[in-house]
């Protein structure tokens, strides 16, 4: 047997002891969702992928947490650009295209704290996003 295919099992079986965890009626439901996630955890090759905070054009703030991935839309990804005033709380992902797809301008929380960001149409007019991270 693989050990992809061991890995595998052992992440069913781990599944359906949390499942099972789940459905009984003891006071330990920590202990219950905890097997949860880490059978989840298993099932995922051990990485949890968070939706993105989606920031649509009508929003001037958002809150996103360490670790999560700001996505912010715009109307036109050619020529827009965006800034912040903080490089070490928000990692900035300029909009481009990479032959097959058009992706908006981003950036990720890197550590708690407020910060901007600046985002630059191709007509050179802009607006401002308030941005605060938490733990």
């Amino acid at each position: 047997m693989s050990i992809r295919r061991i890995a595998v099992v052992g992440a069913v079986a781990l599944l359906g002891v949390g499942v099972l965890a789940g459905c009984s009626s003891s006071s330990g439901s920590s202990e219950s969702s905890t097997a949860s996630a880490a059978a989840s955890a298993a099932a995922s090759g051990g990485t949890q992928v968070l939706p993105p905070v989606i920031v649509t054009e009508d929003m001037t703030s958002a809150t996103a947490k360490v670790g999560d991935f700001i996505d912010i839309v715009v109307k036109e990804v050619a020529g827009t650009t965006i800034d912040t005033d903080k490089p070490e709380l928000l990692e900035i992902s300029q909009a481009h295209n990479d032959g097959s797809a058009e992706f908006n301008p981003g950036a990720k929380a890197l550590a708690p704290g407020n910060a901007t960001i600046t985002v630059t149409n191709p007509d050179s007019s802009s607006r401002v996003i308030a941005i605060t991270i938490t733990e």
